[in-house]
C-alpha cells in the first residue's frame, strides 16, 4: 500500500500516523509542502492519503499555493474512492474542499481535551469502540462548518465540528492523531514561547498523561483508515 503524505510544516509530521502505516507494511511517500514540494496532481499511483497539519489558515490560499492544489487532491482521491485522512488543518482543508466555510474562532483549543463521539461514531468502521470522552490532542484557533453531505462524528463544546466523513472513505480530525512524545515536548516548548510561559506550566495544562491512550487511539484508527 502507498500512502502519500503532505506534510505543511516543519514541525507537524505524521507521527505515530507514519509509524504504524510502516509497521504494517505500508510504503510511505512525504511531500514537505512547507519545504516548496510539489502537491501532486492526481490520486495515480497511491492508495490513499494523509493531509497533516499547519499554522496557515485555509483562507490563506493566495499565500500558499498548496492549499489549492491540496484541495483538488482531495477531491480526487475521494472521486476514485481512495481514503483521505485529514488532520487538523488537513481536516479544514478537507471541509473547505467539498465547499464549506473555514474561518477563525475567538479562543484556541489547546492541550488533550475530551472528545464528545456523535451516534453515528458507534456505527463508523474507525470509532466504533472509541471511549467516551478520550483525551485527544489540540492547538488551533480556526474552525469550519459542516460540507453538505458529510456525517459529523465527534464534537466539543465551543468547537462543535470535531470529526466527520464524506462518504464512506474520507476523514477529518480537528485534533492532532499524530502526536509522539518527542513531538508533544517540542510544542511545548513552542507553546511556552508564545505564552512568555515557564515551560513546565504548559507541561501541565496540556495533561501529558492522556498521552499513551491517544496514541492506542491513534494507532488503531490508522489501521482500520487502511483496511478501506
Amino acid at each position: 500500500m502507498n500512502i502519500l503524505y503532505l506534510v505543511n510544516e516543519v514541525n507537524s509530521g505524521p507521527g505515530v500516523l507514519l509509524e504504524e502505516a510502516t509497521a504494517r507494511g505500508a510504503t510511505d511517500i512525504i511531500v514537505r509542502t512547507f519545504a516548496g514540494e510539489p502537491v501532486p496532481a492526481s490520486h495515480e499511483g497511491y492508495d490513499g492519503l494523509v493531509v497533516m497539519g499547519g499554522i496557515m489558515g485555509v483562507y490563506q490560499d493566495k499565500d500558499y499555493p498548496f492549499i489549492d492544489d491540496t484541495r483538488a487532491l482531495m477531491r480526487s482521491f475521494h472521486k476514485a474512492g481512495k481514503p483521505v485522512m485529514g488532520v487538523c488543518l488537513g481536516a479544514q482543508l478537507m471541509a473547505s474542499a467539498f465547499g464549506a466555510r473555514v474561518y477563525k474562532m475567538d479562543f484556541e483549543e489547546w492541550g488533550f481535551l475530551p472528545q464528545t463521539w456523535e451516534a453515528a461514531a458507534a456505527d463508523d468502521p474507525l470509532l466504533f469502540d472509541a471511549r467516551p470522552e478520550i483525551g485527544l490532542m489540540q492547538w488551533h484557533g480556526d474552525t469550519f462548518d459542516l460540507p453538505e453531505g458529510a456525517v459529523r462524528l465527534a464534537t466539543r463544546e465551543g468547537c462543535p465540528n470535531q470529526a466527520f466523513r464524506i462518504g464512506d472513505k474520507s476523514y477529518a480530525f480537528q485534533f492532532h492523531l499524530e502526536m509522539t512524545a518527542e513531538g508533544i515536548d517540542y510544542w511545548l516548548r513552542l507553546r511556552a514561547r508564545e505564552k512568555d510561559a515557564a515551560v513546565e506550566a504548559m507541561r501541565a495544562a496540556a495533561n501529558l498523561a492522556a498521552l499513551p491512550e491517544a496514541q492506542a487511539f491513534a494507532r488503531s484508527v490508522m489501521r482500520r483508515w487502511m483496511a478501506l
